[in-house]
């Protein structure tokens, strides 16, 4: 049987890293954006600066952060004999935080009990970020952790999860945000 594909538009082209200028992982930081509060830019200092000074967006300091790949959800076809369809992604971000103080218990008590709009995470080594701003909130599940031993740090674990079918994109760094 032929694939048929109802897209109106070739494929894309792929593009080569030059220079074997890849880009590396690390993200120390993070904007969290309540619900209600839009970001337009994510390259803009001053739109952020305006957020973060407003107490709608709250900078996260000093974590270790990444981007697992997404589980796709997929649905049966409805055609016979068809193959199943992907129609979505769920995703998550992962957070460690060693900043183990009582406020931090509070923040991440108050963002596990409620959704967020979106989140803009730096990339400590290439001065980007990733703009996450899914179609539906994002929900956090953050626990504090602490080792029955001293020899390792108490800490907050956990993710921030969505369904978004597209990947987010990279920006560069809004000037003066992240240290």
């Amino acid at each position: 049987m032929a694939c048929v594909d109802y897209c109106a538009e070739g494929l894309l082209d792929h593009s080569l890293i030059e220079c074997d200028e890849y880009l590396l992982g690390g993200i120390s930081q993070a904007i969290i954006g309540s619900c209600g509060t839009e970001l337009t830019d994510p390259s803009d200092a001053a739109e952020i600066q305006a957020l973060l000074d407003a107490g709608t967006a709250k900078l996260v300091q000093n974590v270790r952060m990444s981007l697992p790949a997404g589980s796709p959800v997929t649905v049966d076809s409805p055609i016979g004999c068809g193959t199943t369809l992907r129609i979505n992604e769920d995703r998550t971000a992962t957070v460690f935080d060693a900043n183990v103080t009582n406020a931090n218990v509070e923040l991440y008590n108050d963002l596990n009990n409620r959704k967020i709009a979106w989140l803009l995470l730096y990339l400590c080594d290439s001065d980007k970020v990733v703009y996450i701003d899914p179609p539906q909130a994002i929900t956090t599940s953050v626990s504090l952790i602490i080792p029955e031993q001293n020899n390792e740090l108490q800490r907050f674990e956990g993710t921030f999860a969505w369904r978004d079918k597209q990947a987010p994109l990279q920006y560069d760094a809004p000037a003066g945000i992240f240290e």
